[in-house]
């Protein structure tokens, strides 16, 4: 289970690295604000909420005293 979440979590920095491009490129253009609208940053923003689910089911796993 640690091992699913750290590789989600890869993928989450692979699309915040992805975003950050559209980023500089929007902001080099004087429209950094058009980076909020792109597939990048929707992609990105998935990605956190996998990896957020992924640790929280990787959290409930190591809980002390979880039912068996």
């Amino acid at each position: 289970m640690e091992a699913a979440a750290v590789e989600i979590e890869s993928l989450e920095a692979a699309a915040e690295r992805r975003f950050d491009q559209v980023f500089a490129n929007a902001e080099a253009a004087g429209e950094p604000e058009a980076a909020l609208k792109s597939e990048e940053f929707t992609r990105w923003l998935a990605a956190r909420r996998d990896t957020d689910a992924a640790w929280g089911r990787w959290s409930l796993v190591m809980s002390p005293g979880r039912p068996a």
